[in-house]
């Protein structure tokens, strides 16, 4: 997802991040959120990683999105899992427009090309968990 957004990870630069596996309880008040490193992320695009998968070696974390900005259509080598936590966009799925908001699951399969869009007004915060490492694959317009 843009991020989606989303969007989005440091997982490869944290030391010894917790594990997603063992017992978990994060909180977005106390996140550590950083600016993002990732390609053609808008600026003040942050991220807040909550732990990374010992086995698959997907992250889960924080997303935000400041609001009217987005990432352009990309796509990832694995799937993607998000909630909305807050603020509305739009998610733009193997071509299709959906309306997303506070409570919307998105389930982004593997090399599935997609982008999305906070809308103006709220920034958007979502919760990102990936089916493995963190890879973006911009797609040429």
């Amino acid at each position: 997802m843009r991020t989606l957004a989303i969007l989005l990870i440091v997982a490869a630069g944290a030391a010894n991040p917790p594990s997603t596996e063992d017992a978990l309880v994060a909180d977005v008040a106390t996140a550590k959120f950083v600016e993002t490193t990732t390609p053609n992320a808008p600026k003040g695009s942050q991220n807040a990683l909550i732990g990374v998968d010992p086995n698959t070696k997907g992250p889960t974390a924080y997303g935000k999105t400041p609001a009217g900005t987005g990432l352009p259509a990309h796509w990832h080598s694995y799937p993607e899992y998000t909630v909305i936590l807050a603020g509305k966009g739009t998610l733009v799925l193997d071509g299709k427009k959906h309306d997303v908001s506070p409570g919307s699951y998105l389930v982004i399969p593997a090399k599935m090309v997609h982008e999305f869009t906070c809308a103006p007004g709220v920034d958007c915060l979502l919760l990102i968990r990936r089916g493995g490492p963190t890879d973006y694959n911009f797609v040429k317009p």
